[in-house]
């Protein structure tokens, strides 16, 4: 394997799949553009913490009529993925690599998208909690995506008895630069914010079969 590269690690939203889910599923919940992009302001500001936003999200769910187990499922279900996501994965397979999906995206999500593909492992940072009648009644989140993505990278390394030195990830934002720091082989598209962090930059995933 080249670079001795034993684990392969994707991100999902804006990597694997088209959109960003959190902002389509607000979207479809009631929170307007400009509400997501307030509350993302007042984050990154430290205005807030990262519960506190994520708190006033789930509380504007909770609000709609369709914030059910069902409705947030069928709202899910839509994606679309990347021109060639599935045929980069087979490859990736094919070629005996472990394969992992990260994402800061929510786990009824995740648990969709890795099953679609045939990904064993995966973990996604948010966990939708339903109450009576299958009401979201809120989240449980494992802290900031940056942190808790090598947290969860780690976990599987030590699972499978991988380096994380020996992992690549392939991913699009700057919840992904810690991962890309302590793998050192960080992959993305031409074009994100986080090009000057990564190892390799790609234009498309057809370029991957140079890589591996």
């Amino acid at each position: 394997m080249k670079e001795n590269i034993k684990l392969i690690c994707f991100d999902l939203d804006n990597t694997l799949i088209l959109a960003n889910s959190w902002k389509k599923l607000g979207l479809a919940l009631g929170v307007t553009v400009e509400e997501d992009r307030r509350l993302y302001r007042e984050y990154k500001s430290g205005s807030i913490t990262y519960d506190e936003w994520n708190d006033k999200v789930i509380e504007k769910y909770m609000e709609h009529v369709d914030s059910t187990r069902s409705g947030v499922t069928n709202i899910l279900s839509g994606y679309s993925f990347k021109e060639g996501a599935r045929e980069a994965i087979n490859y990736i397979k094919d070629k005996g690599y472990e394969i992992v999906l990260i994402s800061g995206s929510i786990d009824i999500l995740v648990d969709m998208v890795a099953k679609d593909l045939g990904i064993k492992y995966y973990k996604a940072n948010n966990t939708f909690v339903f109450g009576e009648g299958d009401k979201l009644i809120g989240v449980h989140s494992n802290g900031e995506d940056v942190l808790a993505k090598v947290e969860h990278l780690e976990s599987f390394c030590e699972m499978l008895n991988i380096d994380i030195k020996e992992c690549a990830c392939i991913a699009d934002g700057d919840n992904d630069i810690e991962m890309f720091r302590r793998t050192g082989h960080g992959i993305t598209f031409k074009g994100q914010e986080i090009e000057k962090e990564a190892w390799k930059v790609i234009d498309s995933f057809e370029d991957l079969k140079n890589i591996f």
